[in-house]
């Protein structure tokens, strides 16, 4: 009997893809610290290795633990697979165990974990090239030892006096007793990346390191839920968004200088905010202002709840105040002022991705998200947000969410609250909406007068009527098929009863700008001048060819003005629909062409035939006229 077939996985080549860091170097370090604060750690652990392009991170929190089964998988095995997670989603950001597979772009890695540091058990595993060597046939079963320090001097050979000092401080570290008993440290040497000094190391200012700043603005140790009394967040607000939060105490070590990170997004202090400091309605320039405003509360929409946090800093004092974020071409730690404000979404605590596009669905505060707008504030909604895989954008779930009109409800009703009780809030709402209108108006006037400067090197045309009279009018340019239409009307009535060009102007009574672009007379002395049989259809060009398709159907015009005409007599004249025909010039003059034999892709055929008036050259015979330009 046949056997059952299945599809087939190949581990090495997905485990390649998912050891990518996409988004940023450091994602490893945020999923490393969310996979931390899902286990409940209280310390956590960060050591550069230099020397070695990698790095040493250590928790307490519960452990790898090999033998107790979670969703059909140890803790221990999720770490190593792919699919499998002992996480549920709801609880945790990590519950596709994907995170994890970012410390396998490496040369080697050691894993290595204890229920019971005091007991001196150790488990762990080292892997020479994991995303390469590292598949469903490898062996992760954990080597069992007494001894960490012997572990990681077997990892470590040859070790560099910088290499040998961050070991040290682990070892230290591994026997403090602030740390519970149970610890988990991940080694990684040699980590793929790209520019591992500028974004993994750190002098003895790591608060201007690109690491620090990366770990308090975009993981779970920068909780954006995490609001305090300095920050100026009243305690009614601290209570709705803080509460339950779980703070862990983490340490970072390199050349010989130790440092702590401390918890929660860094929005600014409120200092002593000086009384008579002007608001946004006062200052002269909107981008000098040091106002400052706070705000936040939870809400529901159907079973499940967000939060929402505005942090409203002046220009001018984001700029003072975030010393180590670049601007305006200035590298700092190479974390950019202008990513951190405007309008985010974070998946519990930790800031995804920017989304001003809700703001365009709210009436009345559209001019949040235009311009320099949202150099003023912070706006974070937090909630659990479906993600894709990679956990750096927002799923089609999550959108769907976003857009959902009661959850869009609520976020205009926090905004309309703050209009209403927040002076700050509603003056810069104002002054925006106002200098939004004025930048407006100011474009506007800028194209007229722009227009109106460059009407002066036009070509112009002086037509003397058969009065004797004078009139001047600009020759048309490309994209003004609107003006060839206009002076084929209003040169119409010019032409008094010349009777050899009589015929070739046409008496408009219409104008559009969908479907045919106009209405004319045959005959404007008809006794009945508005039966069909004396209306025709007329059709304006800049240009017309035959190099590309006709945009309205051959079968149903009757005259084609353009300002020039270039054909070719030997190709078809064809339309979008399935008209084609053939066009050809007619002598005694140099201004009318004809097409003719206008038949469809069926067989089908039409009576009409349709003139092409080039009217540069029918204005020149019929008027006394010159042409002339600066």
């Amino acid at each position: 009997m046949k056997e059952n077939m299945r599809p087939q996985i190949e581990f090495s080549h997905v485990l390649g893809e998912l050891s990518v860091n996409r988004n940023d170097p450091c994602e490893v370090l945020r999923e490393l610290i969310s996979n931390s604060y899902d286990a409940k750690a209280t310390h956590m652990v960060y050591v550069p290795l230099k020397d070695r392009q990698g790095f040493i991170f250590l928790d307490d929190g519960t452990g790898l633990d090999d033998e107790t089964k979670i969703n059909g998988i140890t803790p221990w095995e999720a770490f190593f697979s792919i699919g499998k997670s002992t996480k549920k989603q709801g609880e945790t950001i990590g519950y596709k165990c994907q995170g994890s597979k970012l410390c396998f772009a490496c040369a080697r890695i050691l894993v290595a974990t204890t229920p019971d540091k005091n007991k001196g058990t150790w488990k762990y595993k080292t892997i020479d090239n994991p995303r390469a060597n590292l598949d469903t046939n490898f062996d992760i079963t954990p080597i069992i030892s007494n001894n960490i320090n012997e572990i990681l001097d077997s990892f470590i050979h040859a070790a560099t006096a910088d290499t040998a000092t961050a070991i040290s401080y682990i070892k230290n570290a591994i026997e403090d007793k602030n740390l519970s008993p149970s610890i988990t440290l991940v080694l990684i040497d040699h980590l793929e990346t790209e520019a591992y000094l500028k974004h993994f190391t750190f002098s003895s200012s790591p608060n201007e390191s690109y690491v620090q700043n990366y770990i308090q603005f975009y993981t779970r140790h920068g909780d954006v839920r995490h609001l305090t009394t300095t920050q100026g967040f009243t305690a009614s607000q601290r209570q709705q968004v803080t509460s339950g939060l779980r703070a862990a105490d983490f340490t970072l070590f390199a050349d010989e200088h130790t440092s702590k990170i401390p918890f929660g997004y860094p929005y600014l202090e409120k200092g002593n905010i000086d009384p008579s400091l002007k608001g946004p309605a006062q200052i002269a320039r909107l981008r000098d202002g040091r106002f400052f405003s706070r705000s936040a509360k939870k809400f529901s929409v159907g079973p499940n709840k967000f939060s929402i946090i505005l942090a409203i800093d002046g220009n001018r004092r984001a700029h003072d105040e975030y010393p180590n974020l670049g601007r305006k071409g200035q590298g700092k730690s190479g974390i950019r002022l202008s990513d951190q404000r405007g309008v985010f979404i974070s998946v519990k605590g930790i800031k995804i991705c920017k989304y001003p596009d809700i703001l365009t669905r709210i009436d009345g505060y559209e001019v949040l998200s235009e311009g320099d707008a949202a150099s003023h504030y912070s706006l974070i909604i937090d909630g659990d947000f479906d993600l894709v895989t990679n956990r750096s954008a927002l799923s089609k779930r999550a959108y769907d969410t976003l857009t959902d009109p009661n959850f869009v409800s609520e976020i205009k009703k926090f905004l309309d609250t703050q209009f209403t009780t927040d002076y700050t809030f509603a003056e810069l709402l104002s002054r925006l909406r106002r200098e939004s209108s004025e930048n407006l108006l100011n474009e506007q006037i800028e194209m007229l007068e722009l227009a109106k400067s460059n009407i002066k090197s036009r070509e112009r045309i002086r037509i003397t009527d058969s009065t004797g009279e004078k009139h001047l009018f600009l020759s048309p340019q490309p994209g003004e098929e609107y003006l060839v239409g206009v002076m084929y009307s209003q040169l119409s009535a010019l032409t008094g009863k010349n009777k050899d060009f009589e015929k070739y102007w046409r008496r408009i009574i219409t104008f559009s700008t969908q479907g045919i672009d106009s209405l004319g007379l045959r005959d404007e002395n008809a006794k009945l001048p508005l039966h069909e049989k004396n209306i025709c259809s007329i059709e304006y060009k800049y240009e017309f060819n035959n190099f590309g398709p006709f945009n309205h159907a051959l079968a149903v015009v009757d005259f084609i003005v353009a300002w020039g005409v270039n054909v070719d007599e030997d190709k078809p004249v064809r339309d979008t629909f399935t008209c084609f025909g053939n066009v050809r010039k007619i002598p005694g003059n140099t201004f009318e062409w004809e097409i003719f034999d206008i038949e469809n892709t069926d067989g089908g055929t039409y009576e009409n035939k349709i003139t092409v008036i080039n009217l540069r050259e029918l204005i020149s015979n019929s008027f006394d006229c010159k042409f002339t330009k600066p």
